[in-house]
């Protein structure tokens, strides 16, 4: 397909890739953060970040990359698009394999978002602003809260998504030509969560529901704990 600039009738497929829940969120630790909670937690970060981005007018849809049986039941069930990981090796093959069938399934002229899976304050309406912000014949990407990470890269229709997520990955990004798009008023789109302190500015930012009910389900069970005690 020829390249082409976005414009403002041009739709967008977000691809989201998932891990197995088990093995999600491995830096997600502390006293009060067991095993069992980091994988609630994980879930809840990817439901919100996926429903959020079905309610964006720009969005046409949402690829759900993953091989967890429970993520797939959840996501799929807001509307998501799910395919097994087949390239099966790590985070930026499944990014391009998503990538792939997402123009195959949805339509090759859709635009691609790579994104996080943990953005639980994700904004529908800040994703549209940002989808909207992506001009001319190239790639754009949206670092990190640290600035050092990327949440989401943006390849319109016709070029290919050439992710190089992981690590200090705005310097990768910005290596290969993309352009750096940042901004008060999509804020919502760079807190992705891989620590306590990551949790709490989210949290301060305000997540979505899912993680909500996580969130206070925990908040109930250590007060009735400290009760009992």
């Amino acid at each position: 397909m020829p390249r082409s600039a976005p414009s403002p009738t041009t739709r967008w497929c977000l691809v989201v890739p998932v891990k197995r829940l088990g093995q999600a969120k491995s830096r997600l630790v502390g006293p009060e953060v067991s095993a069992p909670l980091r994988e609630r937690l994980a879930l809840a970060f990817a439901t919100d970040a996926v429903g959020a981005a079905l309610a964006a007018s720009r969005v046409a849809g949402v690829l759900v990359v993953t091989d967890d049986p429970t993520a797939a039941k959840v996501l799929g069930g807001l509307g998501a698009l799910v395919v097994p990981d087949e390239p099966d090796a790590g985070l930026n093959a499944a990014f391009t394999f998503g990538a792939r069938a997402a123009r195959r399934e949805i339509g090759a002229g859709v635009g691609i978002a790579a994104s996080a899976a943990d953005l639980p304050a994700l904004r529908g309406a800040e994703l549209d602003i940002a989808l909207a912000r992506v001009a001319g014949d190239a790639r754009h990407f949206i670092p990190d809260a640290h600035g050092v990470g990327t949440t989401m890269l943006l390849a319109p229709p016709g070029l290919e998504l050439r992710p190089r997520f992981g690590g200090p990955s705005r310097a990768a990004h910005t290596a290969t030509g993309a352009v750096e798009l940042t901004g008060p008023d999509i804020s919502s789109l760079r807190h992705d969560v891989d620590t306590p302190a990551d949790l709490a500015a989210a949290l301060r930012l305000g997540v979505g529901p899912a993680t909500t009910a996580v969130w206070d389900a925990r908040a109930q069970h250590l007060r009735r704990r400290e009760a009992a005690s």
